[in-house]
């Protein structure tokens, strides 16, 4: 759960060095703390102003189960305000939602609650990438930041006063992808590095797997920071939630094909042409030898290699070739009506 620091005192998120060179999260107040049995650091002056932030993160699966849903895409015009727009996205489970005010030229991002009650100040210089159980990602002018949403009013002036991350990724799997100094890594629920290893290149956890690199070779790991395979592959490249595209290049020419989550190849690096895995029909446009078809998110093909040309899906279909005459499909390979 996360320790109620009281509501008189705005808190945020951020890297602060007087707690550690890289981590933890730290959450900084503008203002001491009261002294009380709830605030752990009460006793030591110079830890005062400090608190460690606690996430209510999913632990038992991937599952982004309460995170901020797509936008409801309603708008409202807000009274006594000429010309000035507030949309509301649909809440999550607890409540919070993003919201976005448009005044003119003039476009600002902040989080309110369940009762329209405004947590996160608006600001032109605030913008909201995920909100998840009580916490928002948010990146505010080029860092970024994860904002407690129940311990009271953040205020833009909160999120000007402090350093943040490089780069950040929301929760996944109980761990969030950070960047400091071009340095990747990951922190846990309490804000502290998860783990000593520290990534070239490393990617948000799903279904307890991440695809990292570190000294130009490419491993994947799981939640304890253990190498789950070695990838021995040229350049590997994340497709669906189920597999990773691995790519070597002989004779100047690349093939790829697809592992699973545990590294084992499911698909033989056959592979010339290989597109974007599109979520919302799962599927993966892959050509050979000057013919396409499409895989499924686990990497099989749904969609055999017979068109002379395709292109990936978009909204619900694909446009494909076939003996010279161009057409529609849906994503089982049924032709559409024009």
């Amino acid at each position: 759960m996360v320790p109620n620091y009281g509501t008189k005192v705005p808190n945020y998120v951020s890297i602060d060095p007087a707690m550690t060179q890289l981590c933890p999260l730290a959450i900084r107040s503008r203002e001491r703390p009261q002294a009380s049995p709830m605030n752990p650091f009460r006793k030591n002056p110079h830890r005062n102003r400090f608190a460690l932030a606690f996430l209510l993160v999913p632990v038992f699966g991937c599952e982004v189960k309460n995170a901020q849903q797509p936008p409801s895409g309603l708008e409202v015009e807000m009274p006594g305000a000429l010309g000035k727009e507030r949309h509301v996205d649909e809440p999550n489970s607890l409540g919070f939602s993003k919201i976005r005010i448009r005044e003119g030229e003039l476009y600002k991002e902040g989080v309110v609650d369940r009762n329209g009650r405004e947590i996160v100040q608006s600001s032109e210089n605030l913008l909201i990438d995920d909100i998840t159980e009580n916490f928002a990602l948010v990146r505010y002018g080029r860092k970024f930041l994860f904002v407690p949403l129940d311990q009271g009013f953040v205020s833009a002036e909160d999120m000007e006063a402090v350093n943040g991350f490089q780069y950040a990724e929301p929760y996944r799997c109980g761990l969030a992808m950070v960047s400091v100094d071009d340095v990747r890594f990951y922190i846990d629920g309490s804000g502290q590095k998860a783990f000593d290893s520290v990534f070239e290149f490393a990617e948000s956890f799903h279904y307890d797997r991440a695809l990292v690199r570190a000294d130009n070779r490419f491993r994947i790991i799981d939640t304890s920071g253990q190498t789950i395979a070695e990838l021995k592959y040229d350049q590997v490249n994340l497709q669906s939630p189920w597999c990773w595209q691995v790519t070597n290049k002989e004779n100047q020419i690349y093939y790829s094909g697809f592992v699973d989550l545990n590294g084992k190849e499911i698909t033989e690096l056959i592979y010339e042409d290989v597109g974007y895995y599109d979520p919302e029909v799962k599927r993966i446009r892959v050509g050979l030898r000057k013919r396409f078809g499409f895989l499924d998110e686990n990497a099989k093909v749904v969609i055999p290699l017979q068109y002379e040309y395709a292109e990936p899906f978009d909204r619900g279909k694909a446009k494909v070739s076939l003996n010279g005459r161009a057409f529609f499909i849906n994503p089982d390979g049924v032709e559409l009506e024009e």
